[in-house]
């Protein structure tokens, strides 16, 4: 079965995986000191540099192959049917778009934490500086949404996967040691609400999850699915 996936990847697709793992095993072991450095921080955390809105994207957490093993598994069964469709660069274009999205609605989110935590702490008397230094704290130590970093291929993965749904909505799936085939349609779009119930807050079982990355990067991969199937791109094919 692996012999049969690793087989059918596309030029992008295997380089992206090759990149990830080549990341992964570098700050996990080979300099580990390069891990933080390229994590993604919020935009106002003194931890922020401009490369991270990028690198955090081959980035995953050091704990555990789970993060990256399911990010790498989606990105091979569902990247190289897109990557045929659209060509490699407008792929990798796409795939980064997503990313961008991601990053985009995380921002979005953690601005109005940040901004929740600001006027709290200043209507018990914080200056802003006493609250972004976290002097200040609610029900939790300050900045655990905001200042926690991010890092992931997920948003990237989840804009693919909104695409394949777009593009390919009857093709049955099955979820993973779960042999029940299911419409792409239904297991994607029950994935996206699950995404969309979580990052506002209606669905609390993953609290360390980015779905709010997860959600941006759906809806960006689903506008640009939609925007170059209607405008029929597969004219303008560049390899």
């Amino acid at each position: 079965m692996f012999n049969n996936l690793f087989s059918n990847l596309t030029p992008v697709v295997k380089n992206l995986i090759i990149l990830n793992v080549v990341v992964f095993i570098g700050t996990g072991w080979v300099a580990p000191a390069l891990y933080d450095p390229l994590v993604l921080y919020f935009f106002k955390d003194p931890e922020f540099q401009i490369w991270q809105i990028f690198s955090h994207m081959f980035m995953h957490s050091k704990y555990g192959l789970t993060h990256i093993f399911f990010n790498m598994y989606g990105l091979i069964l569902f990247g190289p049917i897109i990557e045929r469709r659209w060509g490699s660069n407008r792929f990798l274009f796409f795939y980064l778009s997503a990313g961008l999205g991601a990053v985009a609605l995380t921002y979005g989110f953690q601005y109005f934490e940040y901004m929740d935590y600001i006027n709290e702490g200043l209507s018990r008397g914080y200056t802003v500086e006493q609250v972004e230094q976290g002097i200040f704290t609610r029900q939790e130590p300050y900045g655990w949404k905001v200042m926690s970093g991010m890092v992931g291929a997920s948003g990237c993965l989840f804009g693919v996967l909104a695409a394949f749904a777009f593009l390919y909505p009857n093709i049955e799936l099955m979820i993973l040691f779960i042999p029940i085939p299911i419409k792409a349609k239904y297991l994607i779009g029950i994935y996206v609400i699950y995404e969309t119930l979580s990052a506002f807050g209606f669905i609390t079982l993953q609290q360390n999850v980015g779905h709010a990355a997860h959600l941006g990067g759906a809806i960006v991969g689903f506008i640009i699915a939609w925007y170059w199937k209607r405008n029929d791109m597969n004219q303008y094919r560049i390899d």
